[in-house]
């Protein structure tokens, strides 16, 4: 995510922030820092296939960044996520 965010980068981030289950995982990850998609899957009660969209779709928004390890992909924030953009993330999903 480029340190300017631009009005189309915001428009972007809300569209993405506009849906329960993204700002759900959202929320776990804002309290736990890294989580395996199983473990995310499991505490929303989703689906693999549905909690593996939502992640690729905030994945693919920047916010965050899954990471191989033992078997399984861990998420977390995208450590390149912009304090601004992380900061309202984290009031909405308080």
């Amino acid at each position: 995510m480029p340190k300017t965010i631009s009005p189309k980068d915001w428009e972007r981030i809300f569209k993405v922030l506009g849906n329960i289950n993204r700002l759900n995982i959202l929320r776990l990850l804002a309290k736990n820092k890294e989580l395996p998609v199983k473990e995310i899957r499991e505490r929303l009660k989703l689906t693999l296939k549905l909690a593996s969209q939502h992640l690729i779709i905030l994945s693919h928004a920047g916010l965050v960044q899954g990471v191989g390890k033992l078997g399984s992909v861990y998420y977390s924030f995208h450590p390149e996520l912009s304090k601004e953009v992380r900061y309202i993330i984290e009031k909405i999903v308080q």
